[in-house]
């Protein structure tokens, strides 16, 4: 008998860890660098659509680059604007629009000081993925962030599904 509930509770030992495990990891999604190309080049038709020249980075969830595309008759601080708003929404995981609009808020004037990489401009959004944060997108060298923007979340429609 006494080994009987030795062995029931073991069993009910590892059931329990083994439940408490699975609440502890999570469905991890990573970008791969095919699906960042085709979510970039996406962004770049639909800005052509607006004759917008654009430069585009789309980096993963830890803000590391993952593909980047520098447009015809952009300038060369696209480069850089492009991936700083992709870092930028990844790692703050929000729109760079919306996080432009904070700095004002009292209390988060500092914000945009956080770090070298943090670029507080429209045109960088955060990408998901089944409610999983993926990666981000920026994109910079249009006159009209909104027209960036507007290009990103068309090309983010892709992860969808």
């Amino acid at each position: 008998m006494r080994n009987i509930k030795t062995t029931l509770s073991l069993i009910s030992a590892l059931f329990i860890t083994s439940a408490g495990a699975q609440e502890l990891l999570l469905k991890q999604y990573q970008l791969t660098a095919a699906v960042a190309e085709k979510i970039a080049q996406t962004a770049i038709a639909e800005c052509k659509k607006s004759s917008a020249h654009v430069s585009v980075s789309v980096v993963n969830d830890q803000g590391r680059l993952m593909y980047f595309y520098r447009g015809n008759n952009t300038g060369s601080n696209t480069v850089h604007t492009s991936f700083r708003k992709a870092y930028t929404a990844a790692t703050l995981k929000a729109p760079t629009s919306i996080m432009s609009q904070m700095v004002e808020a009292k209390g988060l004037s500092q914000l945009g000081k956080m770090e070298d990489d943090i670029l507080l401009l429209t045109g960088g959004l955060p990408m998901f993925y089944k409610d999983a944060m993926v990666g981000a997108i920026g994109l910079s060298g249009s006159p009209n962030p909104e027209l960036e923007e507007s290009c990103g979340k068309k090309a983010l429609e892709l992860l969808k599904g």
